[in-house]
């Protein structure tokens, strides 16, 4: 048993983990609302509102321990914060048992953790060594568009287009690519690779997808799957600066029909395909583009995600209290 600061960070930790789990069970139920009605927002609210909820059980949980904090050391009763009393009574704060539920709570998560981590670096190095050993066997050359961008040309028949890179990412296209499509469409396609590149598009989709794996599967494969279209949208955006929407909607079409043979498994957490996936929904972009973002949903979001932390305090120190019922705390 221990007593005192290190028994309340370990309490606070435990606690911390009891609103991380909420946080996905809020965010399970706040996403069927926000992700039904992101293209209803610009671009720039998506991408907030996608980090948020990705990221919620995270700032919910250190949130929690920001609510319990003061009470832990004591500001409750120094600054006379008497409805602490109420919302956090926890009169064990500074005890911390090793055959409590909350020793029990931290080693499962700790456990969990460990897995989570391993498996991710695992999958991440395994597929970053593939896509490096196929690049240095394809042997990719320099190469420029009529408009002057660079890109690296693979001599492969497959007609595919990517960026790929964390630190210095770079652009591929392959000769099966090239040669089927016009000089116009080239320069379209590495004008979007450029966006991604612009973006770091691929290290934040590795962080993005990291973050996601801690949630259940479908709701898991649900975000990824609207970050990957946002980013898609968002490159489509930049090209539509110096090209015609038809044009760029044409462009996808084309190289869609190109790769229709292609495999839809490809590794989308650190790659930007050019095509490949979300091809109608990219075109309905382009062609139908938000004029005047939904203020209502903005606002009904922004409110969701302000009460998420609150909901979750509460339901914290509820489902403690419940869970002390039953076994020792």
């Amino acid at each position: 048993m221990l007593v005192g600061d290190m028994a309340i960070v370990l309490n606070l930790l435990s606690v911390s983990v009891l609103a991380f789990v909420i946080g996905i069970a809020t965010v399970a139920v706040v996403s069927r609302f926000v992700l039904f009605r992101l293209k209803q927002v610009s671009f720039n609210s998506q991408k907030f509102i996608l980090w948020s909820l990705v990221s919620a059980p995270w700032w919910i949980a250190f949130s929690c321990i920001g609510y319990f904090m003061p009470y832990s050391l004591g500001f409750d009763k120094v600054f006379n914060i008497s409805w602490f009393e109420d919302f956090a009574h926890w009169h064990h704060i500074d005890i911390f048992s090793f055959s409590s539920w909350h020793a029990l709570t931290l080693l499962l998560a700790l456990i969990y953790l460990a897995w989570r981590v391993t498996k991710t670096t695992f999958v991440r190095t395994k597929q970053s060594i593939a896509l490096s050993s196929l690049l240095s066997f394809t042997d990719a050359q320099d190469a420029r568009t009529t408009n002057g961008n660079q890109y690296l040309l693979m001599p492969v028949k497959v007609p595919v287009a990517f960026t790929t890179g964390f630190i210095s990412p770079k652009i591929y296209v392959s000769t099966g690519l090239q040669t089927q499509v016009s000089d116009e469409q080239l320069n379209i396609i590495v004008n979007h690779e450029l966006a991604h590149v612009t973006a770091r598009d691929p290290l934040f989709k590795v962080l993005f997808t990291a973050l996601a794996s801690f949630y259940p599967s479908r709701i898991k494969q649900t975000l990824i799957e609207q970050y990957v279209l946002m980013t898609e949208k968002m490159a489509d955006n930049e090209v539509t600066k110096e090209y015609d929407h038809l044009d760029i909607a044409q462009t996808l079409i084309d190289v869609a029909r190109l790769q229709k043979a292609l495999p839809t498994d490809c590794d989308q957490a650190s790659v930007s395909y050019f095509g490949h996936d979300y091809t109608s929904l990219r075109v309905e972009g382009l062609l139908n583009p938000i004029n005047k973002p939904s203020l209502t949903t903005i606002i009904i979001t922004l409110a969701l995600l302000a009460t998420m932390p609150v909901l979750a305090a509460s339901t914290v120190d509820s489902f403690h209290h419940f869970i002390e019922t039953f076994f020792i705390h």
